[in-house]
């Protein structure tokens, strides 16, 4: 991820402000100010932030009980997961879902005439958090699709696959076919000089 250390910085920092502008994105703090007081609470240890965006979700089965049909929850991308806070009007709870990259399919925006939505596909279901500013949903679709690129690249790289005619790779097979008592000790000898003349 380009800029990752940076991102690192401020997210240590809890510079949210910061962020936004490395997005170019306006910094809206509107219905989301305790939450974003509170996010650095459930930051896991060297979670790091690459965007956010505010917006409306409805009511989940996370949900207080005292909260009814649509909240205004704030919407985290990190290094880890989608983290989704909203903190209860009247008191100090705090509301949270997470979902971690490996059960995200793809991650879209839809940016209306004035406002902009977030749709986060989890293949059996969809996580949408609708009227937000459009440059956000913009920015942290973009960014998570591109993160979670990279991560699945970084998984599917297979290790290397080791060269058969390495002769320091056939050592290593002749030797353990000699300890598991595959080769005497005469075969081994003659299979080792046979490798070693080649070199």
């Amino acid at each position: 991820m380009d800029n990752f250390d940076e991102y690192r910085r401020l997210t240590n920092a809890q510079n949210w402000r910061a962020i936004s502008a490395m997005n170019q994105v306006v910094h809206d703090t509107f219905g989301t100010r305790k939450e974003l007081k509170a996010l650095p609470d459930y930051l896991e240890l060297d979670e790091v932030v690459f965007a956010f965006t505010s917006g409306l979700m409805h009511q989940t089965v996370t949900s207080n009980a005292s909260d009814m049909g649509v909240n205004t929850w704030l919407a985290v991308l990190t290094n880890e997961r989608f983290l989704f806070l909203d903190a209860a009007l009247l008191s100090g709870a705090i509301d949270t879902q997470s979902v971690r990259h490996d059960r995200v399919s793809a991650v879209s925006a839809s940016q209306g005439w004035m406002f902009g939505k977030i749709i986060i596909d989890l293949g059996a279901r969809l996580i949408t958090i609708d009227n937000c500013t459009k440059d956000s949903v913009k920015a942290m679709a973009s960014l998570a699709n591109k993160w979670l690129r990279q991560s699945a690249t970084h998984k599917v790289d297979p290790a290397p696959k080791a060269n058969a005619n390495d002769p320091l790779d056939l050592l290593e097979r002749l030797a353990r076919l000699k300890t598991q008592g595959t080769l005497t000790e005469q075969e081994f000898q003659a299979a080792k000089a046979k490798i070693l003349a080649k070199l």
